[in-house]
């Protein structure tokens, strides 16, 4: 069966040069056009169970109409776009831009003047099942020594790209394509008194060929070592090593938080509710740097925002602004939150994409490295389900999970219980007394959100483990 040229779906550049042309004047239009490709494989009881390729495509317009009492904005945005309907979107966010309520915040600002990709053009490199080939032979063999072993696996493995192309009636055209990909792998087996020991592994990366298997069943094996035998630790305030990712899974709501019109308003951690932002003051301790980097040797993404609307730390009118490092603290104190261009004139605010996070601290060498110049702590491996508390204080609240051991005199000799916390990132991060160097990491609780980030574990004092949890 033949379809007509017009019936078909418009590549993404075509779709983004289709609506920019349609644009009435007077108007300012965003397109952004992109592509979500996904592949995953998953295993339980130690064999694989599902896997998968799946595709979606968008199309996301945003009008702006200025004027003096602020930019009058609206945005749509559709999947399954074809040709013909794209100049009725069109037509139909600029009336729906022209009926809003202007926004004060933007009554200044406009898009940024145009920048050209020379490979605008260009489709997406996709996905296809040779993505996983890597993996296939290392955790069918992981796989088939678990259950000698009378370990039960349990865990996926899952690839993504993300293909951006943004225009904007003043001339820009980027585009973006961003691989990443992530296996965890949660390993539960019986100890010789019954009881059910589980760990867990997780790894990130670009692509599976730097994920070694055989390590993370390493990881997984010392773990069921450390769990034999149980050593009852009550609740209180504790000294712990947080790994890379328990550390990761901390800092990052700590990002999400720093919004500076929030701080500005009193309304978070950031700001000390008389002068607004806490800029230039010390929040963290010496030495402790978080940055985001686009261009991060170890976790490069997407150097240009990409907004679908405005909000607090977030405007239409940034599309397509470049991106370079931003240090968000730097040896403890806060230098910039989170903010639009348009609110970069009263503090220091910018924006970033916070998907990519390097934090540094003082420390050296390796985990087992920290854990062997340790007199007594708690190692916790990663956290679950944490919620926040108080925004005020930036107050948060979760279990540990998977794996929390007693060290002593530079030795692993035991299990511990599980645990609620509860502690506020800054705290944590003001109570480091030593750590290891900085790697890339996976972390557990937001690695759905956040896949590029870079992370020391850390020995910390005063670590609020509220109350005894019966998670095993």
């Amino acid at each position: 069966m033949s379809h007509s040229r017009e019936s078909a779906a418009p590549s993404p550049s075509d779709m983004v040069e289709l609506a920019l042309s349609s644009a009435e004047a007077g108007i300012e239009l965003v397109a952004i056009a992109e592509e979500e490709h996904r592949g995953n494989l998953r295993w339980a009881q130690n064999g694989l169970t599902t896997n998968g390729l799946t595709r979606t495509s968008s199309l996301t317009l945003a009008a702006i109409v200025s004027g003096h009492e602020g930019a009058r904005t609206a945005t749509l945005t559709r999947t399954g776009v074809q040709s013909p309907a794209i100049k009725d979107l069109v037509e139909e966010v600029s009336a729906a831009a022209h009926a809003s309520s202007p926004n004060p915040n933007e009554s200044d600002t406009h898009l940024i003047a145009g920048e050209s990709d020379a490979n605008f053009e260009q489709g997406s490199p996709g996905l296809t099942p040779d993505v996983f080939t890597p993996l296939v032979d290392p955790l069918a063999r992981a796989l088939a020594s678990a259950a000698r072993d009378d370990v039960t696996w349990s865990g996926y493995a899952e690839a993504t790209l993300d293909s951006t192309w943004l225009g904007t009636t003043s001339g820009t055209r980027l585009s973006h394509h961003q691989p990443a990909g992530r296996i965890e792998i949660t390993a539960r087996s019986r100890r010789l008194d019954g009881q059910v020991a589980s760990t867990w592994a997780g790894s990130a990366c670009e692509s599976f060929d730097q994920v070694s298997v055989e390590s993370m069943a390493d990881e997984l094996a010392r773990g069921r070592r450390w769990a034999q035998s149980d050593v009852d630790v009550q609740p209180g305030r504790h000294t712990v090593i947080l790994t890379a990712s328990a550390v990761a899974d901390l800092v990052i709501p700590a990002l999400w938080s720093a919004s500076a019109r929030d701080a500005a308003e009193g309304r978070s951690a950031f700001g000390d509710g008389r002068s607004g932002a806490r800029i230039g003051q010390q929040l963290m301790g010496d030495g402790v740097d978080i940055t985001s980097d686009p261009h991060h040797r170890l976790i490069p993404t997407r150097p240009f925002v990409v907004e679908h609307a405005s909000g607090p730390t977030a405007s239409l009118l940034d599309n397509g602004v470049a991106l370079s490092q931003t240090r968000w603290i730097e040896d403890g104190v806060l230098r910039h939150l989170m903010g639009p261009r348009s609110f970069g004139s009263t503090i220091a605010a910018t924006r970033q994409a916070i998907d990519n996070v390097v934090i540094a601290a003082p420390g050296r060498g390796s985990l087992d490295e920290l854990i062997a110049r340790t007199e007594k702590a708690l190692l916790i491996t990663c956290f679950w389900y944490i919620r926040d508390v108080d925004p005020q204080t930036l107050l948060l609240t979760g279990l540990t999970r998977d794996g929390v051991y007693q060290v002593r005199d530079g030795e692993v000799v035991g299990a511990a219980p599980n645990f609620r916390f509860n502690v506020s990132p800054l705290d944590v991060m003001s109570s480091i007394v030593d750590g290891t160097d900085a790697h890339r990491t996976q972390p557990r609780e937001w690695g759905d959100y956040v896949h590029r980030v870079v992370s020391p574990a850390l020995r910390v004092e005063g670590f609020n483990l509220s109350t005894r949890s019966d998670a095993r």
